[in-house]
Formats: C-alpha cells, structure tokens, sequence
C-alpha cells in the first residue's frame, strides 16, 4: 500500500483500489536483501522508493510527451 500511496501522490490522482482476500501465494510483508546482490555484482541500490518512484513518474511523462502518437 505504500507503493500505491507514492504513486498516487506523485500522479496527483487517486488509484481504484479493489481489495480482495488474500490469495494463495499472497504475503503479508516482504524484505528485500540485496547483500547477495551486492556481492556478487557490487550493485548497490541508493535510490528510496518514496524518492525513485516520483522520478520515474516525471521521467515517464516527459518521455510520453515526446514519443506520443497522434
């Protein structure tokens, strides 16, 4: 939800939300851990999500607005 949340805000719209049951296969809660990754790659993430997401956001709108087909 905290996903949606960000998302929400950076778009300036309010998602349509239809909350179900959980579903096999569904979690509660995830964390990530990248120190596999890290090691194996030296990937090492430094972008938030609550900082990431709003960027992408922006990043897609001034792509769209570009590559749009009219």
């Amino acid at each position: 939800m905290d996903m949606i949340r960000i998302l929400e805000q950076a778009l300036g719209r309010e998602a349509v939300k239809i909350m179900r049951p959980m579903q096999p296969g569904d979690v509660t809660a995830t964390y990530a851990d990248v120190s596999k990754l890290r090691a194996l790659t030296g990937y090492d993430p430094k972008v938030a999500l609550d900082d990431g997401q709003p960027r992408f956001v922006e990043w897609w709108r001034s792509w769209n607005s570009r590559n749009a087909v009219s």
